[in-house]
């Protein structure tokens, strides 16, 4: 099957919320508020779909910062933080599907960006392997429906982009949302991902690579540098060094995050 284009996602989700009794918004606990989806969450409204707000990747962000947005994002929905691939929390979210669902047996459907986690968390709520999974955003291509439990099936979909945000290259990176071998120039963009990663973890490139520099065009030549990515004559393949960060944003290599309440654009 090809790609869906974003218009023919959008109404296959639309389809997919109708039908579904309750609805899982997985987000990046990195960046909840940049991974959150208006655009969907306006919808649900629209439809009457309850919601939980699925907080994935918490391995990688520390407690106290996780239980404030938990508590922040509780506000609006019922809010959970779990770690889909190493299988923390996930209790929790079993526990809260049955909680607020609004009927057993229940339909629900897992939606988001692409790529924060969403069949990672269906091949959980299964038990076993049943949904392809990848750290290319926009693997998942249609919708997979699996009986996860006697009680419990689930819905994958597409990850969906709002319509304002697609020629948005620099926010849908920050955003897991494109794959960055894809972009005719990833430079801009991932000059602008090092510069929102070092507002909120000035450390980070010095832990992942062992280099650092304020200026992010010189940052991308030490890690160019650093990783082999060079051209004839022993020039830095910025391009190359460009792709390897925001691939290494997308698989949670790069870790940033902030408490609740900052304002979220660097």
């Amino acid at each position: 099957m090809s790609r869906v284009s974003q218009s023919e996602a959008w109404r296959r989700v639309r389809g997919v919320l109708e039908l579904s009794d309750l609805v899982l918004e997985v987000v990046d606990a990195r960046d909840p508020m940049e991974t959150r989806n208006r655009k969907l969450e306006e919808l649900l409204n629209r439809l009457g779909k309850p919601l939980i707000i699925v907080i994935n990747k918490a391995d990688l962000v520390p407690m106290n910062i996780l239980k404030e947005w938990k508590e922040y994002l509780e506000r609006e929905h019922p809010t959970v933080f779990i770690s889909a691939k190493n299988r923390l929390g996930t209790r929790k979210l079993i526990t809260s599907i049955k909680q607020h669902a609004p009927k057993l047996p229940v339909r629900i459907s897992v939606v988001g960006y692409p790529n924060v986690g969403k069949s990672t968390i269906i091949n959980y709520l299964r038990g076993r392997h049943v949904a392809e999974t990848s750290p290319i955003p926009g693997w998942t291509i249609g919708e997979q429906v699996v009986k996860a439990k006697q009680w419990l099936v689930v819905i994958d979909t597409p990850g969906v982009i709002p319509p304002e945000e697609i020629k948005d290259e620099a926010l849908l990176i920050i955003k897991g949302a494109i794959d960055p071998s894809k972009i005719d120039d990833p430079v801009p963009p991932a000059i602008k991902l090092i510069m929102r990663i070092k507002t909120f973890n000035p450390k980070a490139f010095m832990d992942r690579y062992g280099v650092d520099a304020e200026d992010p065009m010189e940052l991308l030549e030490l890690i160019g540098r650093r990783r082999g990515l060079l051209v004839k004559g022993g020039k830095v393949n910025t391009r190359n060094a460009a792709v390897a960060v925001i691939r290494d944003w997308v698989i949670g290599k790069l870790v940033y995050y902030y408490r609740p309440g900052v304002i979220g654009n660097a």
